[in-house]
């Protein structure tokens, strides 16, 4: 525990005080609120300590689960997962349902500071499987600049919805009208034809920052499936950091973004 607080710390400090247009973004895949390390041990307090400490403008959440029974095993009563984040963090929250569950509902979720304009896009799935949505906010910084935000999960089993499903999301994207960032665990790794397929003015924080860390599974055997994007004619990277707390069978992957100013 020591270790983990020393990482944080240290990572508080690499941020300084920041630039009111700087955007601090964090995505996070929370195992539907469970330790996967100790099973049948909630990690909601660990990960809402986290949120609370770093103060990220948005949060990304995937593996959400909403009032469902396997919570019964982790919580006293069922929970609605990003209800009680609202409540321990002070944020602003959105569930984005992709799919009933044990009696409630999984999909996504959003943490924002202040934003408007919460909804949900349904994904396309033509190989079949799982539903897939993405929760969409715009969101809103102290200097009044807006920007939309998306977080989502793709399929983890066929290549070809998760093409679809990108397809879907870039094309969304090009309707919105203010800038765009999106982040989630995707499901594919940096050399496959979903990653290459995506329009080279996306940039990818982690390729861009030179940090290809794994964000799933163990360090040293896993795989970096978890990125946030973003519109590089709108936004330039500042910072770019995976966390190693060990809450999830994901690593939550932190990014600095700053809005570039716009010529006449």
């Amino acid at each position: 525990m020591k270790h983990l607080f020393l990482v944080l710390f240290a990572i508080l400090v690499s941020m300084g005080s920041g630039n009111a247009q700087e955007i601090k973004i964090l995505t996070y895949n929370i195992f539907h609120g469970e330790n996967p390390n100790k099973p049948r041990t909630p990690n909601f307090q660990q990960i809402s300590d986290l949120f609370v400490l770093l103060q990220p403008e948005v949060i990304a959440l995937q593996e959400v689960d909403s009032l469902t029974g396997r919570h019964l095993a982790l919580y006293p009563d069922s929970v609605d997962m990003i209800k009680k984040l609202v409540q321990e963090t002070g944020y602003r929250g959105y569930f984005g349902k992709a799919m009933d569950y044990d009696g409630g509902g999984y999909g996504e979720g959003l943490l924002v500071k202040k934003g408007s304009k919460y909804h949900t896009l349904k994904l396309p799935n033509p190989a079949g499987g799982e539903p897939r949505v993405m929760a969409w906010v715009r969101a809103e910084l102290k200097t009044l600049e807006e920007f939309y935000f998306g977080g989502t999960h793709l399929c983890h089993e066929f290549p070809e919805n998760r093409k679809a499903q990108l397809d879907s999301i870039l094309s969304y994207a090009e309707t919105l009208d203010k800038p765009v960032i999106w982040a989630g665990d995707l499901n594919f790794e940096a050399d496959s034809e979903e990653y290459r397929s995506i329009p080279s003015y996306w940039k990818e924080a982690g390729s861009e920052a030179g940090n290809l860390q794994n964000t799933y599974g163990k360090p040293e055997a896993g795989a970096r499936i978890d990125y946030i994007w973003y519109d590089s004619r709108k936004f330039e990277l500042v910072e770019y950091k995976v966390i190693d707390v060990p809450y999830s069978d994901h690593y939550p992957v932190w990014a600095v973004l700053r809005l570039k100013k716009q010529t006449q």
